[in-house]
């Protein structure tokens, strides 16, 4: 029993790389591991690899060496994440968005993967909503929405605020809404646990919040009927 469980710990730090391979059997073994991974890298943050290119394969070597332990597939993404983000690497100095990248391809496969929460309620100005669990708000700072057909260099080139609201719609996929500052930052109080009207109030618009109270209401009966927002 000591026996096998020794073999077995051996291959698994031959797959992960820590030591090399004393078989042509552990070789293969090792590189059929890595193959496994390096396929749900691919697949699941396509962007963040088509712009590190080459350069993904000893970044997935290096995780499989030092990090990995998880079997989830779900939290094996965000540690891989947490890996890059921490890492000292220099097609980061290269490519500085790559990290928001990767972070906004991560935040679909949470969103998609989420559990369904309510839909529906009524709008009022004085009610208390939340964010639904497939829904987020979060800021980048290159804009990593639009990368799809953008080369790494002008998605280098493009840095600037931009707000996002991110969500899984009722046909399961997730979406992106590019928001302007003052609407993020008022879905940010409501969400936050105040009211709408506290949260229009809090923007200090004066004679403004006359003209502005009918298409904040509207946008607002928008994301209730989506389900991203819930009434509390």
């Amino acid at each position: 029993m000591l026996e096998e469980f020794s073999a077995m710990k051996e291959l698994f730090r031959t797959a992960k790389g820590i030591v090399h391979p004393k078989t042509e059997g552990m070789r293969v073994y090792a590189d059929l591991a890595y193959g496994r991974f390096e396929d749900f890298v691919k697949t699941s943050f396509p962007n963040f690899c088509r712009c590190a290119g080459e350069s993904i394969k000893p970044i997935v070597r290096e995780f499989l060496r030092e990090k990995h332990s998880e079997p989830l597939l779900l939290k094996l993404g965000r540690d891989f994440f947490d890996f890059f983000k921490a890492g000292d690497l220099p097609l980061k100095e290269r490519y500085p968005f790559l990290e928001e990248l990767l972070l906004y391809e991560l935040l679909e496969i949470e969103l998609f993967n989420a559990p369904d929460d309510l839909y529906g309620g009524e709008f009022s100005w004085e009610g208390a909503y939340r964010l639904s669990e497939t829904a987020l708000l979060r800021s980048f700072s290159y804009p990593v929405h639009k990368c799809e057909g953008m080369t790494p260099e002008k998605l280098a080139k493009g840095r600037g605020s931009f707000y996002l609201l991110l969500y899984r719609g009722k046909g399961e996929d997730v979406r992106s809404v590019e928001l302007t500052e003052f609407v993020f930052s008022f879905l940010k109080d409501i969400a936050g646990g105040a009211s709408p009207e506290e949260a229009l109030k809090a923007r200090g618009l004066g004679e403004e919040e006359k003209g502005a109270r009918p298409y904040l209401e509207k946008f607002l009966k928008e994301l209730l009927d989506l389900g991203v927002l819930v009434k509390n």
